[in-house]
């Protein structure tokens, strides 16, 4: 549906002769044609190996192709910490998580790749965290501890994942556990 609406603006705009909307799955993208820019937002934290698709995302860009990400952030805020764990553990499993990095990790990994780093923004202050719908789902997900083991039956259900992982990512881009970052690579 987003690659239709894509297609649709971009006909609107009259770009579809310098743009393509492609719906794939971004670890098994064409071969050909090599691209100028890509674009994932909020996409490759559910990657399960961000180290294997940051090589295969910089062979299908051309030589001073960018690849820009809009995504969450692991921080070493409070590394360690059980409430911390227990709350990414909680983002994780709600979201279906699979790569969850630090923004230096991601750099050392896209550098192994061919990629640089040309900016790095963090846009979590922007974010609205803390509406008031955000508490509500917060209650709703915090009662759900009262009944042992209902969580992890809950967290198979896809409303309720959203729900669980929607809070603890709150929850952690509130106390800087996570951040939200806009990172440009560029191929070499």
């Amino acid at each position: 549906m987003q690659a239709e609406i894509a297609a649709k603006r971009l006909a609107r705009e009259g770009l579809t002769d310098r743009c393509q909307v492609i719906c794939a799955d971004f670890a098994e993208l064409p071969v050909e044609p090599h691209y100028d820019a890509m674009v994932a937002v909020e996409a490759v934290v559910h990657s399960p190996s961000l180290e294997n698709l940051l090589p295969s995302l910089a062979d299908r860009l051309r030589s001073g192709g960018r690849l820009i990400l809009c995504d969450d952030w692991l921080t070493d805020k409070d590394r360690g910490l059980a409430a911390r764990e227990r709350c990414l553990d909680q983002f994780r499993a709600g979201w279906r998580v699979g790569s969850l990095h630090t923004v230096a990790e991601l750099v050392a990994m896209s550098e192994r790749a061919g990629l640089r780093l040309v900016e790095d923004l963090d846009l979590t202050s922007y974010l609205r965290l803390g509406r008031p719908r955000d508490h509500v789902i917060r209650l709703a997900v915090d009662a759900t501890v009262v009944v042992p083991r209902l969580r992890d039956r809950l967290v198979e259900m896809p409303f309720w994942a959203n729900m669980i992982g929607g809070s603890a990512l709150q929850a952690a881009l509130s106390r800087r556990w996570l951040e939200y970052h806009l990172i440009v690579l560029e191929k070499a």
